[in-house]
């Protein structure tokens, strides 16, 4: 199977139908996006779901209109749209590896005395998912629930460096960079290079970006099934976190977002 196929075998032999038969049409559309590995054209797509393309139009139009797909620009094929990303969030709150990510974040804390923080990339920023403080002598202004760029925090650079370079763009064209501190990598070409040395070691930094002093170090969360769900990170004060050495923090960073996803 070539990477412009839908990543699904045949489909299933329809059953009886039960409910709204719209809501049932927009849903088989929706399915069917999440199985490409690439934008889908209209035609295309109104085939697999069995749809006239002007009925397949219709639906997709209500669904752009919600957020739940987006057209491509240049040549009018869909993808799924950013709206897809709050459900999955609310979810995974809900459920799976974020069903124990607060306490998770709680014990690694409690044993390192520093913050451990657990996010995931929803609408081009970090929405924390879990925020547990192991410091008695620093403190930082961040709970569960608020959101920062994703550019110049470790969780978000985690999960950038999993992405495409297109994809990185359309987020950095979405939420420009600006100098938070007089470390913020604000150029595109800086922040490529550095999410290629995040892929290539496995953690991401951020050292002081966001907050001047303070030094993050994060990892990508997988599922069972090697997905990607999210990122940890530890922060402290950056001599504190220097003292401890890379090779101890990242080794611990990987660690942690290892044990979390399985």
């Amino acid at each position: 199977m070539s990477e412009s196929e839908p990543k699904g075998a045949e489909r299933p032999t329809p059953t009886k139908e039960v409910g709204v038969r719209a809501v049932n049409r927009a849903l088989d559309l929706l399915v069917e996006l999440s199985e490409w590995q690439r934008p889908a054209g209209l035609s295309e797509l109104a085939v697999r779901v069995g749809l006239h393309p002007s009925t397949a139009f219709r639906l997709l139009e209500s669904l752009q209109s919600r957020g739940f797909v987006h057209q491509m620009a240049d040549d009018r094929t869909y993808k799924l749209g950013n709206r897809n990303l709050e459900l999955g969030a609310a979810f995974r709150r809900s459920y799976s590896v974020w069903s124990h990510a607060e306490d998770h974040a709680t014990q690694l804390a409690e044993s390192l005395g520093e913050t451990v923080s657990i996010g995931v990339l929803d609408k081009g920023e970090v929405l924390y998912i879990a925020v547990a403080r192991g410091q008695r002598d620093y403190g930082m202004a961040m709970d569960a629930g608020t959101r920062h760029p994703a550019y110049c925090t470790a969780l978000g650079k985690a999960i950038l460096a999993e992405m495409s370079e297109q994809e990185i763009r359309e987020i950095v064209h979405q939420h420009p960079p600006v100098p938070l501190t007089p470390n913020t990598l604000v150029d595109s070409p800086s922040l490529l290079r550095d999410l290629a040395a995040t892929r290539r070691r496995g953690y991401s930094i951020d050292n002081e970006e966001r907050i001047p002093g303070i030094f993050c170090v994060g990892a990508a969360v997988r599922d069972l099934d090697g997905g990607l769900v999210g990122a940890l990170s530890i922060s402290g004060p950056a001599q504190r976190m220097h003292e401890r050495g890379m090779e101890n923090l990242s080794s611990t960073v990987m660690r942690a977002a290892s044990a979390l996803g399985h």
